[in-house]
């Protein structure tokens, strides 16, 4: 499980830091969807402050894929990122992602 908490964190940090070549290594095809249409979703709530730090909450899997959930904080509080990791010929990759309600 320490190679995902790895991937999590890296992903986290590439997110805060606006990297986009960093995050466009770690999608499936189906998590690139999933990635676009929530990034539509948090334009349409307006503009953030960008976050300055995040926790990795690595959750239970279910099947093919565990549950991790980003948290990443900054002066507007709080926003917390679902994502599910799934193993892909030998590297975790981000398969789906939402905002959490």
């Amino acid at each position: 499980m320490a190679e995902l908490k790895d991937a999590a964190d890296q992903f986290a940090k590439d997110l805060m830091a606006q990297n986009i070549a960093g995050l466009m290594m770690v999608f499936t095809p189906e998590g690139m969807t999933k990635a676009m249409a929530m990034q539509s979703q948090m334009q349409a709530q307006g503009q953030r402050s960008p976050a300055t730090s995040y926790d990795v909450n690595v959750g239970e899997s279910e099947g093919e894929d565990t549950n991790v959930d980003l948290v990443m904080k900054g002066a507007d509080g709080e926003m917390t990122i679902t994502t599910k990791w799934r193993e892909v010929g030998g590297a975790w990759k981000v398969n789906d992602m939402a905002l959490k309600q």
